[in-house]
């Protein structure tokens, strides 16, 4: 059903890209940071229901503490980064991000085992590689805007250095489209619909990242697939209902919007609302997904060091 919905949602704002007047900057970037707050924040909110059962059995009662200062510790270096080198911050979260988004996709045995990893990264990569190439001076725009003033040729740089990872790597992307393809049309049953769906979402968002605007394809995958999907996952995980959920990574979530809160009036404010929107916006959410994205790359380490056995739920992966 969530598979579906998107479908319909990726479809709708195809349109009305391709249709539509555009809304202004500032109403994109509201709504992008009232999606981000209300839907992707609490996705990293979670983290710290992720964590315990991982980190207490190896550090007992210490684990809270280690978690907390560790996490705001790195938030705090990402935040500098921005401040002082944006154009390495930029390049280094949008290829973690795109490595930690292949890792949260559906994981269907397609392919050589060897090239699957690769498979996962082009994939989750792609509201990055296709917005960057056919939507350059769009990003451009928003990445300046995200990063102090002065930095606009470094901004180019690092714009250019993720152009020249795109086309390959979307290349790939396409390569393991094709082959689930093959695998849907040689399978039956649930199997087939459910590898059918998969590689029609894949195709639907490809294109909203081409023609939408990228505020517009990131709100779409990020909240309404990326972060619902952990969040559903987690659910499942923990063996809880969403309102139990929900009322555990409220005060994480209230706190983290809080902080970048501080942080705007301190140090991110802009010229105007709209760019201030999309400079807490992007600036706030990498702070928060950089640690995120470590802790869930470390977790299976973390797993073998303490002898746990903790299964995460994987959507969609029964095909």
């Amino acid at each position: 059903m969530h598979a579906a919905s998107l479908l319909m949602l990726s479809w709708a704002m195809i349109g009305a890209a391709c249709f539509v007047s555009p809304a202004s900057t500032s109403l994109m970037a509201g709504v992008l940071g009232v999606m981000v707050a209300v839907v992707g924040l609490p996705h990293g909110a979670a983290d710290h229901r992720f964590a315990r059962p991982r980190l207490e059995p190896v550090l007992g009662v210490a684990w809270a503490s280690v978690f907390l200062v560790g996490y705001l510790l790195i938030a705090a270096v990402v935040v500098c980064g921005w401040l002082v080198a944006p154009a390495v911050t930029i390049v280094l979260f949008f290829l973690a991000s795109a490595w930690h988004f292949g890792q949260e996709e559906p994981r269907f045995a397609i392919g050589p085992r060897a090239l699957r990893p690769a498979f996962r990264f082009a994939r989750g990569g792609l509201v990055i590689w296709l917005p960057v190439v056919f939507q350059t001076d769009a990003v451009l725009r928003i990445l300046t805007i995200a990063a102090p003033r002065g930095f606009e040729a470094d901004i180019q740089r690092a714009v250019a250095a993720i152009t020249a990872c795109a086309w390959p790597l979307f290349t790939v992307a396409v390569i393991g489209w094709g082959w689930q393809c093959l695998a849907a049309v040689s399978a039956t049953g649930r199997t087939r619909r459910v590898l059918a769906l998969d590689n029609a979402v894949t195709a639907s968002m490809a294109v909203l990242f081409v023609t939408a605007n990228p505020l517009v394809s990131f709100l779409v995958y990020f909240c309404g697939w990326h972060s619902v999907r952990g969040l559903s996952r987690l659910r499942r995980e923990l063996g809880e209902t969403w309102l139990q959920l929900v009322m555990s990574v409220a005060p994480m979530t209230i706190a983290a919007i809080g902080l970048i809160a501080a942080a705007a009036v301190v140090v991110l404010r802009a010229p105007t609302l709209g760019d201030t929107l999309i400079r807490v916006t992007f600036v706030g959410l990498s702070a928060v997904a950089v640690p995120h994205v470590l802790l869930h790359g470390a977790s299976s380490v973390v797993e073998r060091l303490g002898n746990l056995r903790i299964t995460p739920v994987q959507l969609g992966s029964s095909a």
